[in-house]
This record gives C-alpha cells, structure tokens and sequence, in this order.
C-alpha cells in the first residue's frame, strides 16, 4: 500500500512538474523559427529564381545582386569567355561587380568591372577572359543590377566563348571554334513581393518530431 502510495505520489509529481503540451497555434509559430534559421537567405531585390539565375525578375526599387550559372557541354573544350550585356528598357544603365568564378564562391574581377548599357539596346562587352585551359563546368557569373530599372524592362546577361580566343574587334567570333551563346534575362517587376517559399523539409519534419517526443514524453 505505501509503494502504491510513493508510485502515485511520483507519478502525480511528473505530471505537476512536466511542461504543458503546447498548442498548435504554437507549435506552427515556433516550426516557423526553427525552419526559417535553416531556410536560404532570399538576395534582398531579387522575386523569382531558377536553377540558373539568382534573379530571373527583380525589384528595381534597390539595387539587385545576381549570380548565374553556366553548364553548356562546349565549355567542357572552350578556353575564351566574356560577358556581354544590352537592355530593352530605352535608358542607360550602369551593371556593376561584373565577375566569374569555377566554385561559386571565390569570383574574379571581369575587366572591365562595369559596363554601361546603352539606350538604343546595343550591346556592352567585357574584355576577352583567356582561362588557359579547358573552362569545365559549371562557370558562374555575377553582376549587381542598379535601382531605379524601369519597371518591365529587361537587363540581358550573356556568356559568349570559343575555344581559340579567335575575335573581330575585342568580341569573340564564331569561325569553327565550338563557339556558344547563352543568354540570361532578369525583368524588373515593380512592387512586386516574392511569394515566401515553403518550409525545408528538415526544419518542418525536424522540429514536429521533436513535438511528437515532447507529447510521448508528456503522456507517458
């Protein structure tokens, strides 16, 4: 009868001591938090992404940092590369922090490292990049769009390469020589508002796991 007694005084201590189960309302609030830590940090300008480029449209209220991804098979054998760039807007704009990087991470200064976009839609060329060897796969760019982009203009990134540095006038030329072209276009949207992207998987399925040990802990 005492050992009755000392088990359900003990257990009735557990159940006074143990935290309250938290409630849903709660439970969603703090899922949030504990995702949102683990969640990638959106570019502060930038709407919408795709698996090339960081900022396939943007806010043009300040300025838009992006990068972009290169991963055509010629550049398996290319050497030369540039970056050239135009816009349909119908006004100059100035692209700064015009670099390239293998890993994504570690960038090199193109030369030079602005262009100015003409109005009239003409291009805007980088000085000729010799890589020395085969560039490989994946190449990545990066350039930094300025505010005040008119709203549903275009700003137009493009990677030419060939694999002799063959050129007319500073501009890589197509003659035979595994030459490729790529384009990447980011639009300005104004007022536009990213939509907020879903929890990670890890953080949602982490933290209710953990709320499924605290209810068993709790009730057991």
């Amino acid at each position: 009868m005492v050992k009755f007694a000392q088990a359900h005084h003990l257990r009735f201590n557990f159940f006074r001591s143990s935290p309250p189960v938290p409630a849903m309302g709660t439970v969603l609030a703090m899922a949030l938090a504990f995702s949102g830590a683990l969640a990638p940090k959106a570019q502060a300008a930038c709407l919408t992404t795709n698996v090339e480029n960081s900022c396939a449209t943007f806010d043009p209220s300040s300025p838009s940092p992006i990068v972009q991804i290169f991963t055509s098979a010629n550049l398996a054998t290319n050497k030369y590369f540039q970056l050239s760039m135009l816009t349909n807007s119908g006004t100059p704009y100035t692209i700064t922090n015009l670099a390239w990087s293998k890993d994504g991470s570690s960038f090199t200064d193109f030369n030079p490292i602005s262009l100015s976009l003409n109005a009239n839609g003409s291009r805007s060329y980088t000085d000729i990049v010799n890589y020395g060897s085969a560039i490989g796969i994946p190449l990545y760019l990066r350039y930094t769009l300025p505010a005040g982009v008119t709203p549903g203009a275009v700003i137009e990134g493009t990677l030419i390469a060939n694999n002799n540095g063959s050129n007319s006038g500073g501009i890589l030329s197509d003659s035979l020589n595994n030459y490729q072209i790529v384009n990447r276009d980011s639009v300005a949207v104004s007022g536009g508002v990213a939509a907020p992207a879903p929890l990670p998987i890890l953080g949602a399925a982490g933290f209710f796991a953990y709320s499924r040990q605290l209810r068993r802990r709790i009730r057991y």
